[in-house]
């Protein structure tokens, strides 16, 4: 943890008492230990120094970073989520589901109008329809050992837990149920819930867990899905994609395509961005660039790809993946598929 106003200097007189704060600034999730206080006591003519510890341990749980799920809460009550990057529009009347009838609005489309009920009431009526409710959002998360790669002082994995708690909140907030199935390191599966502690049981689930070392396979994570969730749901598939998973992952795919919805959301790393953005002086440097360049070619050719198979795709920079995440959901639940 990082540490902010401490030491600390105090002057006590007898028996009186005094309060210190500080803050922290925890690096890392999961479990944490307080110790005791040190302190170091001046002798009455400041010749030497006594050291003492004084107070319990105290260990602590150190949760994922859900800020920005606070900020989509205040923003959505006073209908500012643009603010935040998420386009969340309404259509009046459309949807996927019947809400209620009533009478002809103008600007109405003609599929709106019921014409059984029209010719009874003897005018015209319109049908209202909302967006789908209870339907399931599995979250297939990968624990690979890509998934360690860093973004600065956070890994991929940390943003990925961000994303993930702030797609869990807005798909709860929207009426679907939510679960978690992890893969490719430590297992936890929750299953689909929309209770009002499903954000808490999900954020217990994750606030300690860490990608392994293990090697990413996503066609025994796509068994496991099919094995756990038999209702059609909305799978959303998280991941650091490389052109060399082109192979497995297209059965993997295909074998989720087949009962669920699928959303594939890869994270691309920072510093290839950055390393097209440096200047070229030399032909060692021509050459990299040339590299990187054709290597991000082939990514999106291979992104390209999974669209005429039904795959929503994202291949977005770590902390793009959000509110890119949230988008993409909220654009998948307004179209009714």
């Amino acid at each position: 943890m990082d540490l902010r106003h401490l030491p600390q200097t105090l002057a006590l007189g007898a028996g009186a008492a005094a309060e210190v704060q500080y803050q922290v600034n925890p690096r890392k999730r999961g479990p944490a230990r307080f110790l005791p206080a040190s302190l170091l006591l001046s002798s009455p003519l400041g010749l030497w120094w006594i050291a003492r510890e004084r107070g319990p341990e105290q260990e602590v749980k150190v949760y994922p970073n859900f800020a920005p799920v606070k900020k989509y809460a205040v923003l959505a009550m006073a209908h500012r989520l643009q603010q935040l990057g998420i386009h969340h529009q309404r259509r009046r009347g459309e949807g996927s589901e019947f809400h209620q009838l009533r009478d002809y609005r103008t600007g109405d489309s003609l599929r709106q109008l019921d014409w059984k009920a029209t010719a009874r009431m003897r005018r015209l009526i319109s049908r209202d329809y909302q967006d789908e409710q209870d339907q399931q959002v599995v979250c297939l998360l990968d624990c690979g050992r890509r998934m360690r790669s860093l973004d600065g002082r956070l890994s991929q994995f940390d943003h990925t837990l961000t994303a993930l708690l702030l797609l869990a909140f807005v798909a709860l907030r929207e009426g679907d149920a939510v679960g978690l199935l992890t893969f490719a390191g430590p297992e936890r599966w929750l299953p689909p819930r929309r209770t009002r502690g499903a954000l808490d049981q999900l954020v217990a689930a994750v606030h300690d867990l860490e990608p392994g070392l293990q090697a990413t396979d996503y066609l025994a994570a796509a068994q496991a899905t099919l094995t756990r969730v038999k209702k059609r749901s909305l799978v959303v598939l998280i991941t650091n994609l490389r052109d060399e998973d082109d192979e497995t992952l297209g059965p993997a795919l295909r074998l989720l395509r087949r009962h669920h919805r699928v959303i594939l959301a890869s994270l691309r790393e920072p510093d290839l961005d950055r390393a097209l953005e440096a200047p070229v002086e030399h032909f060692h440097q021509a050459l990299r660039a040339g590299a990187i360049a054709a290597y991000l070619d082939q990514r999106r050719q291979a992104f390209a790809r999974l669209a005429p198979r039904g795959i929503l795709a994202l291949d977005v920079l770590p902390r793009q993946l959000p509110v890119a995440l949230v988008n993409r959901y909220l654009a998948e639940k307004r179209s009714g598929n």
